[in-house]
């Protein structure tokens, strides 16, 4: 049995905005219509919207999720090309992870600045951040 675009919202949780945009952007193929022009998605469409989930939060963009797509479909493609985009996400986040520890580490730092005693004219976070 077919879904209409709202049903398939409420099952997957996206809005129906965001399905016709991922429509628009090829991450979804386009569906099937009825006589009436309205769009009937079968039960693919759950798969793909799963991929898409799972990929996103992986931290992949759409446009990379795209190219996920891509490869999954080509029969010309090989896993060292999923494995090489994997590689580069990983190096992405890995580089991310040490700036927020960067960030982590100095806000600790300014923490133990102030004794928390002070007005806050002198506190010296504050001071800090003003430059």
């Amino acid at each position: 049995m077919k879904k209409n675009i709202g049903q398939l919202s409420e099952e997957t949780g996206f809005s129906i905005q965001t399905i016709r945009y991922y429509e628009s952007l090829g991450l979804l193929p386009a569906p099937d219509r009825s006589d009436s022009g309205y769009r009937k998605y079968d039960e693919s469409y759950l798969q793909h919207i799963n991929f898409i989930k799972n990929a996103k939060n992986m931290g992949f963009s759409l446009d990379e999720i795209k190219e996920l797509i891509y490869l999954k479909s080509s029969n010309d493609a090989l896993g060292k090309d999923v494995k090489h985009m994997v590689k580069l996400k990983m190096e992405e986040l890995a580089k991310q992870i040490k700036e927020l520890e960067n960030t982590y580490n100095y806000l600790a730092s300014l923490n133990q600045s102030c004794s928390g005693k002070m007005q806050t004219k002198n506190c010296p976070i504050l001071k800090q951040l003003s430059g």
